[in-house]
């Protein structure tokens, strides 16, 4: 049985990546920041999965618990890892506080870096164990800049370079590295960040952010299925040469033109867009 790494379980792409890959015949490890969650998991799925239960954040808790997986690993090694967990820290970037921005930087960048280097010998380093997959759960917003969404977007820019730095260096070893890149989806994160604009409406941007929960509601109704992204992943885990990038959009297409607009074109484009006060993204 091959065995899968993914992180941030609980609910949303994570768990419904965990019900298919157990459901196509995968082992899977799965974390999350809950006993509940855990429990929960566990008794739904049984001896299918071994769920850890770390915060992302935490260095010497995440070496801890995946310490104790290794054994599992030893025999057959990793077939895939999969970097999901991931959070967003919304507002203008002048106004999030240094510690909200670290916050954002450390799970979604720092915390990747940590946990594949910890399982990159058994996903082939080490000879001993064949070449698997990493997949990084990453976004459109690491190819698209939107306002009120910078610490996010930087982070999911960042981990798309990670993903290319990663996928140039372990090609020796035949390791296979791709990038999933969502538009919105259907998950429990847009009901989790309704309300979090609220601090910044006394400030100079409150105008436009009094309809930040709107757009979350828009971007909830108007997001694709989760169940796209899963798969997404059991497309690339059955392909012997996955594309380095797979782009989840309504409109694909349309989304791949923005790159050849002109920046301030774009700007402006953007400008009449957060005039309308109910998208952010214009995308």
């Amino acid at each position: 049985m091959k065995t899968v790494f993914i992180t941030g379980v609980s609910t949303g792409i994570g768990f419904d990546a965990l019900q298919r890959l157990v459901a196509d015949g995968y082992f899977v490890l799965g974390s999350v920041r809950k006993k509940d969650d855990a429990a929960r998991i566990e008794r739904e799925f049984g001896d299918k999965v071994k769920i850890l239960i770390f915060d992302v954040t935490d260095p010497e808790n995440t070496q801890q618990q995946i310490a104790s997986v290794i054994p599992l690993l030893k025999d057959h090694g990793l077939h895939c890892l999969i970097n999901n967990a991931g959070q967003a820290v919304p507002g203008p970037l002048q106004l999030i506080e240094p510690e909200a921005f670290e916050y954002q930087m450390n799970v979604n960048v720092l915390s990747i870096h940590r946990i594949t280097n910890l399982l990159l010998p058994y996903l082939g380093t080490d000879k001993h164990y064949p070449p698997g997959n990493i997949i990084n759960i990453s976004s459109v917003s690491g190819l698209f800049n939107s306002p009120y969404l910078g610490s996010y977007c930087i982070s999911k820019h960042a981990l798309e370079s990670m993903t290319d730095i990663y996928r140039r260096e372990l090609q020796m070893f035949g390791i296979k590295v791709s990038a999933i890149e969502p538009g919105p989806i259907k998950t429990q994160i847009w009901k989790k960040n309704k309300g979090k604009m609220d601090k910044f409406l006394d400030s100079p941007y409150g105008s436009i952010l009094a309809s930040a929960d709107k757009v979350i509601d828009n971007n909830e109704k108007n997001g694709l299925e989760v169940s796209i992204i899963s798969d997404t992943i059991l497309k690339i885990l059955r392909s012997a040469d996955p594309k380095t990038r797979y782009l989840i959009h309504k409109k694909p297409f349309k989304f791949k033109l923005l790159k050849w607009i002109p920046d301030k074109t774009l700007d402006k484009l953007i400008q009449k867009t957060l005039a309308k006060k109910d998208n952010f993204r214009p995308v």
